[in-house]
């Protein structure tokens, strides 16, 4: 019989789930709600190394505990705990393995807005990053999902959203270390969508700028487009992402991503999306083209296809194929695709 250890972190989350989940026994105006997303399935990166092979994948699944409470007639109090359940190297799920901590904060809803702080999905993701497909780590985008010690503003009125955020975080001579703020205009079948990230820690002070628009064409037909921008200071994030293109564990080859940074550079993105759906099946695509000023381009062009098994429970097959040029090349020497298929669950 295989005996199942119980860590530290493991404990905290059960600690979480039991404070969180009980607050109702003792308190009948706090509303709390357990929640869950399992992001299981199977992919194989082609990158012409010998560590080339199917591999058993998460793609962020995570558990957490929602909390409110009416404090008086127009302001309550809101409260999140999220783990994510993938192991340290960000990709496979491991027995055993301890839970990341991936959203915790506190905060208050009124009629001024929404007003947040903690660990939270960033203002800069919400509105112009988002991910398109299943896996939820879509290639070539610029910025993060997520950051610690943010404080969050959001307020919708008639057919507009705003945001702005300033994160203070470390002790490092810097009380602010950046700040966001968004907008977004929704009318009927389309919404257009900005935002800026504004770096101001350190001596690199520079600028992330990103739009993005949708447009229902009809009820079964829907299209995209966005634009990044990082400016050459503009050190916060780590440059472009990979994505799930890309070797996390591979036996000889180590940490190989698809899509190379450009950190200390000028960068953009530029993709078009659309998206088909009827009933219960879903043909998706997106092709993007990132530029470095310097190093030069990698384009990506990825489809995926989901069947809904209920709203809560789909299936899932891709297909994403890289296009570098010679200096973007990843250090395996050539161009890198990526199967996938999946299933989600969310409760």
């Amino acid at each position: 019989m295989k005996r199942v250890q119980v860590n530290k972190t493991s404990k905290v989350l059960c600690l979480n789930v039991l404070l969180f989940g009980g607050i109702n026994a003792n308190a009948t105006d706090v509303d709390s709600s357990f929640y869950g997303s399992l992001r299981l399935g199977a992919d194989y990166v082609d990158s012409g190394t010998s560590d080339d092979a199917a591999n058993g994948r998460d793609y962020l699944s995570r558990v957490g505990v929602k909390a409110t409470v009416q404090l008086t007639e127009d302001l309550t109090g809101i409260g999140k705990v999220e783990y994510g359940l993938r192991g340290d190297d960000g990709v496979n799920f491991n027995q055993n393995d301890k839970p990341g901590m991936r959203q915790i904060y506190v905060g208050l809803k009124g009629k001024f807005g929404t007003l947040t702080y903690g660990s939270q999905t960033i203002i800069w993701h919400q509105y112009v990053r988002s991910a398109y497909f299943s896996d939820g780590l879509d290639s070539l985008r610029q910025g993060a999902i997520r950051d610690d010690d943010m404080l969050q503003w959001q307020k919708s009125y008639n057919n507009w959203k705003f945001g702005a955020a300033i994160q203070t975080e470390k002790q490092d001579g810097d009380s602010i270390d950046q700040y966001q703020v968004a907008a977004q205009y929704h009318n009927q079948g389309f919404k257009l969508q900005a935002a800026l990230a504004a770096d101001q820690q350190g001596e690199n002070t520079g600028n992330l700028y990103g739009v993005r628009a949708w447009y229902d064409i009809s009820e079964k037909l829907t299209v995209s487009a966005f634009y990044h921008l990082a400016e050459e200071d503009f050190d916060l994030y780590s440059g472009n992402s990979s994505g799930n293109v890309r070797l996390v564990s591979a036996k000889d080859s180590g940490k190989v991503g698809g899509v190379t940074a450009c950190a200390d550079e000028e960068r953009s993105t530029v993709g078009l999306y659309g998206k088909w759906r009827q009933d219960n099946n879903q043909v998706h695509a997106r092709y993007a083209v990132n530029s470095c000023d310097i190093q030069g381009d990698v384009s990506s062009i990825k489809v995926e296809y989901i069947r809904y098994l209920s709203t809560k429970f789909r299936l899932w097959a891709s297909f994403e194929q890289l296009d570098n040029d010679t200096n973007r090349l990843p250090s395996t020497g050539e161009d890198m695709s990526e199967i996938q298929l999946g299933a989600r669950f969310d409760f």
